[in-house]
């Protein structure tokens, strides 16, 4: 039989429950044996002081023989009234009688401890006449054998129809050499009935304390354990596919939010990391279906001429190899375009923005088509990805050539903005229209929908300017230029001189 483990939130509730059941207990155990340890200390006292009174009282008898001292203890005794909560007192003179206020417990012929008796009786009024103590029960012989036979100092007897009865017994010599043997003894039934009241009302209340503690326990185990409950749904929908699901920060604090702060970020990379590979299926599938149809219907052409001029042959390899050409350089675009949208994939160094964009500038070797040149450029050295800044370099120079007539100017600087650095590409061109200033670093976006794909590049060019300056944690822009083309920048936040750049 396979029986249910509890959740969490039930070993929390009974974690709890089991923690409080044993702080009652030792809190019980505490308070009982204390209660019980001072009403012991107490009635000790009590029966000490008792003691005392009585030896000072029978100290002021008339005369100091022991028959006197007699008559004076059961004065004394027979203003003690015996019951269940009262004091039992028995005082036994050397030589005299013994007198007590409890007379059933001392009857003739037992009186002390040879035995012996006084025969004048021993009842705190003097009237018990019958010597013959055969009718009494031997319960209560018992009884007075033991308050009479008691060793001196403290101890615990049991009396019928009393109980538990503390006694002490003490021997004094009271003025004229006279022995007395004083016996005080208090019933413990009161101490034992509050004993047993507390008891019972720890039990009452530490069920009901303990009940709800259980039912906090379960209350403090949900809250707690909350977040977990709601992480455990987000990634069961994000196992089903769903990535746009986040865990709620609001309202939340300490170690909950950063929890619930961690796991959405980690959703975040998740969700990013899905959407660029989606989106590079996406751009592969769209930009390479031209050049593969291309392929493929040359080929079926040349496939169904029996007889091939050689022609025919050089003119379709030709274009094979151009749609090859275009299909290679197209995912070698995406492939550097997935990369850099990656900000772990930097590798940052202080670099000096003035050679980096002169060499640039330079490698591109056109044939004095264009007027480009180097403009203003700050000596800051920035933390960047040399590479990846280069080709974002390249690729706006390239566009600003591409969208310039020949003889136009195109103007490259780099610019002091305080907490980031500026790339900044210029060209006399047409410019981009407002409402296109954003979609143009999309993917495969043209402006001119007459190009051609073969004449107008793969239109990633801009895309991956926009994931590098992304990685970098800066952004890409078009605004107008004082050339009165269009002007790309790229913005590269900076924290101090060659600082890193923040993460996004």
């Amino acid at each position: 039989m396979n029986l249910h483990r509890p959740g969490l939130r039930g070993k929390l509730a009974l974690a709890i429950a089991l923690v409080l059941l044993t702080a009652l207990g030792i809190t019980y155990v505490a308070v009982y044996r204390g209660t019980g340890s001072e009403l012991s200390s107490r009635t000790d006292n009590e029966l000490a002081q008792e003691v005392d009174r009585i030896s000072t009282r029978l100290e002021s008898a008339a005369g100091e023989d022991p028959d006197a001292y007699t008559r004076r203890a059961r004065t004394i005794t027979s203003a003690e009234n015996f019951g269940p909560n009262a004091r039992v007192v028995s005082i036994s003179i050397a030589d005299g009688g013994t007198a007590t206020n409890q007379p059933e417990l001392v009857e003739p012929g037992i009186d002390r401890p040879d035995g012996g008796g006084d025969g004048s009786g021993t009842s705190g009024d003097g009237e018990h006449g019958d010597d013959d103590g055969s009718h009494e029960p031997d319960e209560k012989r018992q009884d007075a054998r033991r308050i009479l036979t008691a060793s001196p100092g403290y101890s615990t007897i049991e009396i019928e129809d009393v109980g538990k009865v503390r006694l002490l017994a003490r021997e004094v010599e009271l003025p004229g050499r006279v022995a007395a043997s004083i016996r005080v003894g208090q019933p413990l039934a009161p101490s034992e009935n509050a004993l047993q009241g507390l008891s019972d009302t720890f039990v009452i209340v530490g069920i009901a304390t303990l009940l709800l503690g259980a039912l906090a326990g379960w209350l403090l185990a949900s809250t707690a354990t909350r977040p977990m409950r709601r992480m455990a749904s987000v990634a069961e929908g994000v196992d089903a596919g769903d990535l746009s699901s986040r865990m709620p920060v609001e309202g939340t604090r300490d170690e909950v939010r950063r929890l619930a702060e961690s796991f959405n970020g980690m959703l975040d990379r998740l969700e990013d990391a899905f959407d660029r590979q989606r989106a590079f299926v996406a751009d592969a599938s769209h930009d390479l279906r031209t050049p593969l149809t291309v392929v493929r219907g040359q080929i079926e052409v040349l496939a169904r001429d029996p007889d091939p001029t050689p022609e025919e042959v050089g003119r379709v390899s030709a274009l094979v190899i151009q749609s090859t050409g275009r299909m290679e350089s197209m995912v070698d675009d995406l492939l550097l375009l997935a990369r850099s949208e990656s900000e772990q994939s930097l590798r940052l160094e202080s670099v000096e923005l003035g050679p980096l964009i002169q060499g640039e500038v330079e490698s591109l070797g056109f044939d004095g088509n264009r007027d480009l040149t180097v403009g203003e450029i700050t000596g800051r050295r920035v933390a960047i990805d040399r590479e990846q800044i280069a080709r974002a370099v390249s690729n706006l120079i390239s566009n600003a050539v591409a969208h310039t007539s020949e003889g136009g100017r195109v103007e490259v600087s780099a610019l002091d903005r305080s907490d980031s650095v500026a790339l900044i590409v210029d060209d006399d061109g047409p410019g981009v229209p407002v409402a296109d200033r954003e979609r143009i670093f999309n993917r495969f976006a043209r402006l001119d929908q007459a190009r051609s794909s073969a004449s107008g590049g793969s239109g990633l060019g801009l895309a991956i300017v926009a994931a590098i300056a992304g990685a970098h944690g800066g952004v890409a822009r078009c605004t107008d230029s004082p050339l009165g083309g269009a002007r790309f920048e790229i913005e590269i936040p900076v924290t101090g001189s060659g600082g890193v750049p923040p993460s996004r």
